[in-house]
């Protein structure tokens, strides 16, 4: 490009300005949420890619008849390690169900999240102490603390190695912390807050296969057939587990036919675990698809301005033909225009990022950094950046190369839009479409969240307060003073414990024996008024009662499990399992304790659960305006309450913890609403620019009409129709499209709303609307003008 080339694009530039700081705007803020989207996928598919053993690392999981498990039993990765030379290391983890207090003498601390682990974890996950070496061989545990538990527990105090910490209480359990360990170079799957390293974690522990509480590891040798070992490990579980004591481990193994081991890759534990949810990765998967729709259709943006800009400098190319220039050369200045275009446009975009960024970090509560741009990022923004410029600038460059002078000098070539309004027609339709798409999905994920939020799951939250105990009360009696306490306070209307509250950490699944036949239900031990305490509604039967002593051996189970039982009569039946046996006593409504995207499991409650589930949750329905007052005086009496737990008073509000359960479908609808906007006001840029283009070189014949006696409105009919055909074609492609689109996400939910033709409608109106602001406006000033002006050039 030349003096006099620049001089002439420049000034191009400026005639059509804001043509194009709009479309440079549009390009900046496409630019900018590609950007966004690749540090959140970079981010989210990075888990555990530090590791360089991720890809030989693997978790052992079971399938179950109700869905798959994460939890084995403790003797599986003896036995692994045993019979499998083609597997390096086996390691277990568990975690402790509650919150851990710890007391320094700078006060107290929760660990939410302790883990315990076999010293082989710390070879398999990469966990390493820092400033020493862990000591496989020692008979004491090694407990390593987290660099933000370690500063939160001794703030100022440097090395923590030595340093003793007390359990439960000011003067409960000492314990010594063996020192920090360093934080992970990447983002990893296990996150702690105190991670405790022992030789043998299921030492002192139930060996049995019923107890299946263990999260185990394998790290495999290069080379190895997976599938091969998947089915060797199964039926190393299937020989062990079928000459346990247990009649019902026995019975359970037998029937599961197909294979009962799965093998997950660590690589698929955050975004795709074959045991939970998938929300994350469809986030990812929708972004992703997202950012490449909206850098897509802001690139056909610019191609339709610069379709649209053909008519301006026909002449311009012309007259450089006739000076001899090439077509080749013509068609690089037009490229090398679009590629500077393109580059202000990136560089406004990390303006928007770097402005943007902590609302994008907190909308999907992640914490990314602009100095997060790696190595990798910058090849994609570069690749995208000279692919926009080809998407973009190759066809209309093409195009106006190739005018023929003698045509473009007389002015034939674009006398009534020329042969490229249908290209243009066409550009807008695509922009238009995808905009309804977008419209479409956000109008069907706002319905299902919504039905989500106000759908009755079963159970009452509100006004329901949980407290995370630390004593265990497995017998109604050890329980029956702390809720006559509670009982007592004004306002307070129910109070029980469980092992399990709504929302909270999934509850075991055993297997039980019904008429000789063996089932997997999931296990909630309860005390008495438990489902008067969440108002659980009642199919039949009763539920457990203080008149009835007895209850303690008796069960209470949901609608799934007397439907998987397939009993005509379940009131009455006998349960075995567990070690013990029980008699049903009643049968309550199904209840959505763990979200809408999953069938409700078959579930039993017992009082008296003889494996020894902990019962530490309280949880107490009171009036609503009796809570405040209620927790005032919990907090000052709970020493003298709950004497074994007095130092600890730590409280939720159950709605709370079950809102929690949404959080990522409701980050989804926020962030589809931005891309929605984004993707809506590009498309607006782009019928804005067309219509614009079109009247211009319309006006004589709207002029001519003018003379003939076309009133305003009738001038308005015939400029706007193209444009409304424009839109309803757009509608017709986009309808199927999303129905398909929003049917496959709907299908994720096991509960979920009926897709009616209500978002399609608000599409076709929104649509219409965005015609009438971006076009009619245009269309009004342009039917303003005097005719003779026109008439007379």
């Amino acid at each position: 490009m030349n003096k006099l080339d620049f001089k002439i694009a420049f000034r191009t530039f400026l005639k059509g300005k804001w043509y194009n700081i709009l479309n440079i705007t549009g390009l900046a803020l496409g630019l900018a949420a590609f950007i966004f989207v690749t540090l959140y996928v970079d981010h989210e598919t990075s888990y555990d890619h530090w590791n360089k053993n991720a890809s030989r690392i693997f978790l052992v999981e079971r399938e179950m008849t109700n869905g798959p498990s994460p939890y084995t039993p403790g003797l599986l990765a003896t036995a692994i390690k045993s019979q499998c030379p083609e597997v390096e290391e086996t390691g277990r983890t568990n975690t402790a169900l509650f919150q851990i207090p710890f007391y320094t003498s700078s006060g107290r601390f929760l660990i939410k999240k302790w883990v315990g682990a076999d010293y082989s974890i710390a070879k398999i996950l990469g966990v390493k102490p820092k400033g020493f070496n862990l000591n496989p061989q020692s008979a004491a545990p090694n407990v390593l603390l987290s660099k933000r538990t370690a500063d939160a527990l001794f703030p100022n105090n440097g090395s923590v190695q030595n340093k003793v910490v007390n359990m439960m209480s000011k003067s409960g359990i000492p314990m010594t912390v063996a020192g920090v360990a360093e934080e992970a170079p990447g983002n990893t799957n296990l996150n702690f807050d105190c991670i405790g390293f022992a030789k043998d974690i299921t030492q002192g522990k139930d060996q049995s296969y019923a107890t299946q509480i263990y999260q185990t590891y394998i790290l495999v040798k290069p080379n190895t057939d997976i599938n091969l070992l998947s089915k060797k490990i199964d039926q190393i579980y299937k020989k062990a587990a079928s000459a346990d004591t247990s009649q019902v481990v026995r019975e359970a193994i037998s029937r599961y036919g197909a294979a009962a081991i799965y093998l997950d890759p660590l690589e698929n534990l955050h975004l795709k675990p074959h045991y939970g949810s998938h929300v994350a990765n469809q986030i990812v998967q929708g972004l992703i698809i997202l950012a490449m729709i909206i850098l897509i259709v802001t690139g056909v943006n610019f191609t339709n301005l610069y379709i649209a800009q053909a008519n301006t400098r026909s002449k311009e190319v012309g007259v450089k033909k006739v000076n001899g220039i090439t077509k080749r050369k013509i068609a690089f200045q037009f490229m090398l225009e679009i590629f500077i275009q393109c580059v202000i446009a990136l560089i406004l975009s990390f303006g928007i990022v770097n402005i943007g960024l902590p609302y994008f970090n907190a909308l999907l509560q992640v914490n990314l950094l602009i100095s997060g741009i790696n190595f990798s990022i910058i090849v994609q923004l570069v690749l995208t950046l000279v692919s926009l410029t080809l998407l973009a600038g190759i066809y209309p460059a093409l195009v106006m190369a190739g005018f023929k002078p003698a045509e473009v000098l007389r002015g034939d070539q674009f006398a009534n839009g020329g042969k490229l309004s249908w290209v243009r027609s066409s550009i807008t339709v695509f922009q238009f479409t995808f905009a309804i798409i977008f419209i479409i999905a956000l109008v069907v994920i706002n319905r299902q969240v919504t039905y989500m939020k106000t759908e009755n799951p079963g159970f009452t939250a509100k006004q329901v307060v949980y407290v995370d105990n630390q004593s265990l009360f497995n017998t109604p009696e050890k329980f029956e003073s702390v809720r006559n306490r509670i009982k007592a306070l004004p306002g307070v209307k129910n109070v029980t414990v469980a092992s399990n509250v709504p929302g909270g950490i999934m509850p075991a699944s055993k297997d039980y024996v019904v008429q000789s036949k063996v089932f997997s239900m999931n296990t909630i031990s309860v005390d008495y008024e438990y489902f008067e305490t969440l108002n659980i509604g009642l199919k039949e039967g009763r539920f457990f009662s203080l008149p009835f002593p007895r209850d303690s051996a008796n069960a209470v189970i949901n609608e799934a499990a007397a439907k998987v039982m397939d009993l005509n009569k379940p009131v009455g039946a006998t349960v075995s399992g567990g070690g013990g046996k029980y008699n049903i006593i009643g049968v309550i409504k199904d209840v959505k304790a763990y979200g809408f995207e999953e069938n409700v499991q078959p579930t039993i409650y017992l009082m008296n659960d003889h494996c020894g589930l902990s019962k530490t949750q309280i949880m107490i329905s009171a009036e609503n305006n009796a809570i405040p007052a209620m927790l005032t005086t919990l907090s000052h009496q709970w020493g003298d309450i709950d004497k074994l737990d007095g130092d600890n008073f730590n409280y939720h509000f159950l709605d709370e913890l079950y809102g929690q359960l949404f959080v990522k479908q409701e980050q989804l609808q926020t962030v589809l609403v931005c891309f929605s906007a984004l993707a809506i006001f590009i498309a607006a840029l782009g019928f804005f620019s067309s219509a614009a283009n079109a009247i211009r070189l319309r006006m004589k014949e709207i002029a001519i009409r003018k003379v003939f006696g076309a009133g305003r409105e009738q001038l308005m009919v015939v400029l706007s129709k193209p444009f409304f055909y424009m839109v309803l074609i757009a509608n017709v492609i986009a309808w199927p499209v999303s129905f398909i689109i929003a049917d496959k996400w709907l299908e994720t939910f096991a509960y979920r709303v009926h897709l009616s033709i209500i978002p399609f409608i608000i599409a076709l109106v929104i649509s219409i609307a965005i015609v009438v602001i971006t076009v009619c406006l245009q269309i009004i000033r342009a039917v303003r003008f005097n005719p003779s002006v026109k008439l007379k050039v």
